[in-house]
């Protein structure tokens, strides 16, 4: 008979030989980097020198989206460490609530996980349009409009991720029995769990590739805003009355859209490298043992 895919499906207590080191670790980093995130985006959205100027459309993105990955590391996290405190699994750590806090920490898992990948989505595309199309960007992307991508995002994110409740798609408890999340493979290949399982990674994985194309078409942008500023005459009055007024004008500032760009780069990778392994490798789990 073989083994369950699931093996820690109905299980009541933590696996042997997982600690709760490395989860306290990464909550306790995360923790600080999101709080030390927040501190900087208050300290440069205050402002020292009146007149201040307005903030950002990429200022705005970056607060929605360090706020959103705090609450979901503030919401998810502790029940990890009370599982391992206490050597409950997450089915029975709230004994009077039965499945139920696995239903809903699988919630929040796929809810802030896809939340967090769409407004990076969002910051992708600002990027990318005020490099790319400068007056479309300057008409029509405000940071009033940026200020709505997080509420559009929640609402959307909330809608999908409750499906399961609703019988499309299922949750589950994976090991070591500390978290739940979508379930993506199923034995008896129920229509419902494998469509919500593959309409899920489907979204993601678009949305990564979205990100990455996004960034790319960017760095060209950039690259090709460096290669004009370098042809241009480098001595004059003219040269410097045209310098002053593009930099007035600019929407943003080349070097400003650099810095955007290597963070964005860089949360990207740290995105990529924490989402995709949870939507790939069960399937690609469950076609080795049944080839095997």
């Amino acid at each position: 008979m073989r083994p369950p895919i699931y093996r820690c499906h109905n299980t009541t207590s933590v696996e042997k030989g997982n600690s709760a080191t490395t989860g306290g670790l990464l909550f306790s980093a995360g923790l600080l980097g999101n709080l030390l995130a927040l501190g900087l985006l208050a300290r440069s959205g205050l402002g020292s020198c009146p007149p201040r100027a307005p903030p950002s459309v990429f200022y705005v993105l970056v607060c929605g989206l360090t706020i959103t990955d705090l609450l979901g590391k503030s919401l998810v996290s502790p029940f990890v460490l009370a599982a391992y405190a206490q050597n409950r699994s997450l089915r029975v750590l709230v004994p009077p609530s039965g499945n139920s806090l696995c239903q809903v920490f699988a919630f929040f898992m796929s809810f802030f996980g896809l939340a967090s990948t769409l407004q990076l989505l969002a910051m992708a595309l600002e990027c990318w349009l005020s490099l790319g199309h400068p007056f479309f960007y300057r008409r029509y992307i405000t940071p009033r409009r940026g200020a709505l991508v997080a509420p559009v995002v929640s609402v959307f994110c909330l809608a999908f991720c409750a499906l399961p409740f609703a019988g499309f798609g299922k949750f589950v408890q994976y090991c070591p029995g500390t978290w739940c999340f979508i379930q993506m493979v199923h034995e008896e290949r129920s229509v419902s769990v494998l469509s919500y399982s593959v309409l899920y990674a489907s979204l993601m994985l678009l949305l990564v590739l979205a990100i990455v194309l996004c960034n790319l078409s960017a760095m060209r942008s950039l690259y090709a805003m460096h290669q004009r500023l370098r042809r241009l005459p480098r001595s004059g009055p003219r040269y410097h009355a045209e310098t002053r007024a593009g930099q007035e004008e600019a929407t943003p500032h080349p070097l400003e859209e650099l810095d955007h760009l290597l963070l964005l780069a860089l949360m990207t990778v740290l995105f990529t490298m924490c989402t995709l392994p949870l939507i790939v490798f069960p399937p690609a789990a469950l076609a080795k043992r049944r080839s095997g």
